[in-house]
């Protein structure tokens, strides 16, 4: 119930309520448009290597430019930037509408969608401090997370599909166009320029200095203990949702052998199952922030090795009485259940990954810092996703889809040992932080 409270006191400011909405439009809609672009990938190329290098277009932007995001965003006004960044993909949108036949066209879109979204996530993420006080900060960041894997689930696993399915891809990009469009419509309200003028002083306008702040802030983040394992953190929580994307429209063909567009239905589950898992998150706060993410990667694992095994469970099931068959029931096959039984459970675990971490960088990151700390997270995201990204298409072409599985909950399990062993106990993140808090001389 607190949470609750807070979060309603959080959207009564009308520019954090501004800033809330056109986050979660804007990223429903690009949740969705890289899904209903993995559908016509896979469709055009029947090939995973090819939705993987749809991916890669999509995140290899960032590598060369990101570096540069967040000091620019350290010097600029964060909102008009989320206002040209999302008219910008609505745009890119619209080029998808007619271009959509080829692969190749859609490989050239989807680089300059990506560049142009490239400086959204920072500056939503680094405007949230200068909109909220501090004793109202792990709430934002809670609402924030909550409206962020709402925006994945909402476009991956339903507005994508039932679109795709209803009206086709040319509809789903006209859709995401709109959204776009509205999201920059909120961006322009949060107007936040003028208080922060008067609040924190502002750099120049000296860009050449760029690589030399950057490596600074980099050093500043490493320093620090709990902010690299919380980064890394949040680098397996957003290449989780890459990979998810891409793995989708293959399970569903391969295992399920039923279209890429009912993912609504069978995946639904991983929805209700996240709502719960944030409406829980307070309650796991007892153990930490660190022992609450080692907690749900443990558990994504988990579900990872359930949705591998669902053939083996299903055949295993078949033999029990046919009153426990669900298509009795439920309209739908027994692997079909299965596949929704492991999803929400799978839901319920991710939610509790990205608000604790993320909450640990606001607290310990320099405010002159913000945008540099989070274009880093970024980018450190991307530029690691690079190689597994690839191989999830290679190794689920020469293999199979269930290898794939087994081998992402090997590797989310031994990060879930890495954080635990790494990160800070209870008693150290209850401890005042006694760092000092000056910026990094330049």
């Amino acid at each position: 119930m607190r949470d609750v409270v807070r979060s309603r006191a959080l959207l009564a400011d009308r520019r954090f309520l501004s800033l809330w909405l056109s986050q979660g439009i804007a990223q429903t809609a690009q949740n969705a448009l890289l899904f209903s672009l993995l559908v016509v990938i896979l469709n055009i190329t029947n090939s995973s290597i090819h939705t993987s290098i749809l991916v890669l277009c999509f995140i290899l932007p960032s590598i060369p430019l990101g570096f540069a995001v967040g000091v620019i965003l350290d010097r600029v006004d964060k909102e008009p930037v989320l206002v040209v960044t999302n008219l910008l993909r609505a745009g890119g949108c619209l080029l998808f509408f007619f271009f959509h036949a080829d692969a190749w066209a859609i490989y050239a879109i989807a680089v300059s969608v990506a560049t142009a979204g490239l400086f959204f996530n920072p500056a939503v993420v680094s405007l949230i401090p200068s909109l909220v006080s501090r004793e109202k900060l792990v709430a934002a960041n809670s609402l924030y997370n909550l409206t962020l894997t709402g925006a994945q689930l909402l476009g991956i696993v339903f507005l994508a599909p039932v679109l795709l399915k209803s009206v086709g891809p040319d509809g789903m990009f006209l859709t995401a166009a709109v959204l776009f469009t509205i999201a920059a419509f909120f961006a322009a309200r949060v107007n936040v320029w003028h208080d922060r003028a008067k609040a924190e002083p502002r750099q120049g306008a000296n860009f050449g200095s760029i690589p030399t702040e950057f490596r600074e802030s980099w050093r500043a983040l490493v320093s620090d203990r709990r902010s690299v394992v919380a980064l890394g953190q949040l680098v397996l929580s957003s290449s989780l949702v890459l990979l998810f994307a891409i793995l989708i429209p293959r399970y569903m063909r391969d295992v399920l052998e039923v279209p890429a567009d009912n993912a609504a239905l069978i995946f639904a589950p991983t929805g209700i199952g996240a709502l719960f898992g944030l409406r829980f998150l307070s309650w796991f706060a007892r153990f930490g922030k660190n022992r609450t993410v080692v907690i749900g990667l443990a558990g994504i694992a988990f579900c990872m090795v359930g949705l591998a095994l669902v053939e083996p469970i299903e055949e295993v099931w078949a033999k029990g009485p046919d009153a426990l068959d669900p298509s009795n029931i439920l309209r739908i096959s027994a692997l079909q259940a299965l596949v929704m039984a492991f999803a929400g459970p799978m839901g319920f675990f991710y939610a509790l990954l990205n608000a604790p971490a993320q909450t640990v960088l606001h607290e310990r990151a320099p405010a002159e810092m913000r945008g540099r700390i989070f274009a880093t997270q970024v980018v450190s995201a991307n530029f690691i996703s690079l190689i597994p990204l690839l191989m999830v298409g290679v190794i689920t072409d020469v293999l199979n889809i269930t290898a794939m599985l087994i081998i992402l909950a090997v590797l989310i399990g031994g990060a879930a040992i890495l954080s635990d062993v790494f990160g800070p106990s209870l008693e150290e993140e209850d401890a005042p932080d006694t760092r000092k808090r000056e910026a990094v001389p330049t």
